[in-house]
């Protein structure tokens, strides 16, 4: 009994021990655990917030980009760079934003009043620019043909001053219908002072003449000069064909 009393002397220290280191290491990473940093079960990692939307551009008015593409065509034609007036007009017409069809009809019909009344080397300068804005798609076709409306309804009054308007205005028209901005039956279209009393067949006829080809023969042309004969051109030509090959 001594001896057993003996072991359970013994032993019973060594499992107080035991006891107590597990307890001691129980209490260590208690401690551990509440000194460490606790997570606020209310704080969330913010996702990527979506960058500020860039404030709209503000654009000039139709009129002021009149003004405006005027000085950029006077500035290109003094020895100024191709490719900084493209980015000019771009920049002041906006393509495809909300109301560039009226800021660049009036661009278009800024520029052809400007040229219809000098050389033909400034007509070619502002083609160069028009026409790259075109290919660049910085030039709409509806802006183009809205563009041109006052130029031709005025025609007959600015040759009185200037002879060469209308061949400058026919070459910039069959320019801009080969490179397909816009079609050549756009004519019937035109403002009606034009087409009644403005010489529209013939304009019509140059325009033809000056794209070349197989356009003067294509049934279609043929078919807007037709409609754009007036009784008085009739009565010298009774067919379009005839008028065409006057």
């Amino acid at each position: 009994t001594s001896s057993g009393g003996a072991f359970a002397a013994f032993n019973e220290p060594a499992e107080s021990s035991s006891g107590r280191r597990k307890s001691d290491k129980k209490e260590r990473g208690d401690s551990k655990q509440s000194n460490a940093p606790k997570r606020n079960d209310s704080f969330s990692v913010p996702e990527d917030a979506p960058a500020p939307a860039a404030p709209a551009k503000q654009y000039l008015s139709p009129d002021e980009c009149g003004k405006k593409g005027v000085n950029i065509l006077k500035e290109y034609f003094v020895g100024g760079d191709t490719d900084d007036a493209v980015l000019s007009f771009d920049e002041l017409i906006g393509a495809g934003k909300d109301g560039s069809i009226d800021r660049g009809a009036k661009v278009v019909e800024s520029g052809c009043l400007l040229v219809l009344e000098m050389k033909a080397e400034d007509v070619e300068k502002f083609l160069t620019i028009a026409l790259r804005c075109i290919k660049e798609n910085k030039l709409e076709g509806k802006a183009i043909t809205t563009g041109l409306n006052d130029p031709i309804e005025f025609l007959s009054d600015i040759v009185i001053d200037a002879p060469l308007a209308g061949t400058h205005l026919a070459h910039i028209v069959a320019e801009f219908v080969k490179c397909g901005a816009i079609s050549f039956d756009f004519l019937l279209n035109t403002p009606d002072y034009f087409r009644t009393d403005g010489n529209a067949a013939q304009f019509g006829v140059n325009v033809l003449k000056k794209i070349g080809g197989d356009a003067i023969e294509s049934e279609a042309n043929v078919e807007v000069i037709a409609k754009l004969m007036t009784d008085d051109d009739k009565e010298q030509y009774p067919t379009a064909k005839e008028l065409m090959a006057a």
